[in-house]
């Protein structure tokens, strides 16, 4: 049997969940931990399409948008790189969705809930060393239980720490199911894949990845995919260095002046800052990416990058 594609692979995520949404509602469901008849039974995917073009482009974001029969939105993705903004682009977009369900004149009682769900091939929360799955809501500080809504929630998961922790999980938890899934999908063998999940939606989700990666052409655009993602992380790490050259030489002026060390730190977050403007400054002079994938990808403002039009 051929090697199959990894479903961490944002492209390859994206076209798993969006080829039969049966697998999607079943995700969800498993997350949410929802059962009889509070199950989600239907879902629409509200951004289907992969453009070729897409496949090559950095700092594009590969996510699955989906509304339920309820109304309730969802924004899924699968993020195989860690960066600092991410949070901040996370919960940037989970705003605008809430936002965005409203005309003018439109009441708020029409807005619906939106569930952000991540799977994450990194470690966002080292320190929790026990633990794999986050869930943000807007609750009060010194009483949890106290919530000032259910509209607004954000899952994050570890696959990583998922993988060190799984003996210790039920194995026949259809959670748990998704997550070896994505673990270790691609190196499955044939004769167990199967045997190993008890969710019968996982046997179906292997067909489909059977399928995919037997495609010629979607092998290719996997590859092409990985190389874009491998090619961003170069582009940001070359950025990050030049920031701490910059920052080394501004802090050695500076510790002249005002004490080493206090000079050093200081002039180390400004030349980061520095290499990550000028980076910015060069994608926003190319004009392949918006302005808004331009600040999702460096955690600039978008009147920061609007700036550059003056310079």
């Amino acid at each position: 049997m051929k090697n199959l594609l990894t479903p961490k692979l944002d492209y390859v995520f994206k076209m798993l969940f969006t080829k039969d949404t049966e697998l999607l509602v079943d995700l969800i469901n498993s997350v949410l931990d929802l059962s009889g008849d509070k199950r989600i039974c239907s879902i629409k995917v509200l951004n289907p399409g992969i453009l070729p073009e897409t496949i090559k482009s950095k700092f594009i974001i590969l996510d699955i948008r989906a509304t339920d029969e309820a109304g309730r939105q969802y924004d899924i993705e699968v993020q195989v790189k860690k960066y600092d903004s991410w949070p901040k682009r996370v919960l940037y977009y989970i705003s605008r969705m809430y936002g965005n369900q409203l005309k003018s004149g439109d009441e708020y009682e029409k807005l619906n809930p939106v569930i952000g769900i991540y799977f994450q091939d990194y470690k966002q929360f080292p320190k929790y060393k026990d633990k794999f799955h986050f869930c943000f809501e807007l609750r009060d500080e010194e009483c949890p239980e106290l919530r000032l809504t259910d509209d607004m929630s954000l899952h994050i998961f570890e696959l990583p720490k998922f993988d060190q922790l799984e003996e210790k999980q039920p194995a026949d938890n259809n959670l748990n199911e998704w997550l070896h899934f994505f673990n270790h999908a691609h190196e499955e063998k044939e004769e167990s894949m199967r045997t190993h999940y008890t969710n019968p939606k996982i046997g179906k989700a292997f067909n489909i990845l059977e399928n995919l990666s037997s495609d010629t052409e979607v092998w290719i655009q996997a590859l092409e995919r990985e190389k874009a993602l491998k090619d961003e992380i170069s582009m940001l790490a070359s950025a990050r260095r030049e920031g701490e050259k910059n920052g080394f030489v501004k802090g050695v002026v500076k510790g002249e002046k005002a004490g080493f060390v206090k000079g050093e730190k200081t002039g180390f977050v400004k030349g980061e800052r520095l290499g990550i403007e000028k980076t910015a400054k060069n994608l926003f002079l190319l004009g392949t990416l918006s302005i808004e994938e331009i600040s999702r990808a460096t955690g600039l403002s978008i009147a920061e990058i609007k700036a550059f039009k003056s310079e």
